[in-house]
């Protein structure tokens, strides 16, 4: 089994400690229904209003000052619903349009880390098995986890360990990890 790209590592859906976030601007979620149960309030809104100013112009009767007040107020909400669904429109395009650039921006991160990953592998001249082994130790992966995958035992992935932090110049896997996201952070800054 060979992997060729760099992507997180599989996270267990039991571990608490564990945040996702999900970067896909769905159709449907929350702001979506905010939106439209504001839509369908001004709506309901307006048309009571227009109809009570509508009977009221109609009525030949004098009005009332409750009744003109009463107007007032539901004209006065009527504008604050029309409002907040203009002002939730624009939040969530906004929202949609800022969550498709920070997915870009997570593309080209990976697409980068992956590109500096692989540049150090060919510098330290890993062979197919530690390159691999290398690729899933920086992906997270536990020894036990790594010798499922590649159906080896776990004392063959100590030996490509051992392997790897001697080409790498490193002692262990928080010194590897520390080793690529240094080099990571120093080539980003010079970009």
């Amino acid at each position: 089994m060979v992997v060729s790209d760099v992507s997180p590592a599989p996270q267990s859906k039991s571990d608490p400690n564990v945040s996702q976030v999900d970067l896909r601007p769905g159709w449907f979620d929350e702001r979506l229904l905010l939106f439209v149960i504001q839509v369908i309030c001004s709506i309901i809104l307006l048309v009571d209003v227009g109809g009570e100013i509508h009977e009221t112009l109609l009525d030949s009767r004098p009005t009332q000052p409750f009744m003109l007040f009463h107007l007032w107020i539901e004209g006065f909400a009527t504008l604050l619903m029309g409002a907040s669904f203009v002002l939730s429109y624009r939040l969530l395009r906004n929202h949609r349009r800022e969550m498709a650039l920070a997915k870009t921006r997570i593309a080209a991160v990976r697409g980068d880390f992956s590109e500096l990953v692989d540049a150090r592998f060919r510098d330290w001249k890993l062979s197919p098995a530690e390159f691999e082994v290398a690729l899933l130790t920086v992906k997270g992966l536990r020894i036990a986890e790594i010798a499922r995958l590649r159906d080896s035992r776990e004392s063959t992935i100590k030996s490509h360990l051992s392997a790897i932090f001697r080409k790498a110049g490193v002692t262990s896997r928080t010194e590897l990890l520390a080793k690529f996201v240094d080099d990571f952070l120093t080539t980003s800054a010079e970009h």
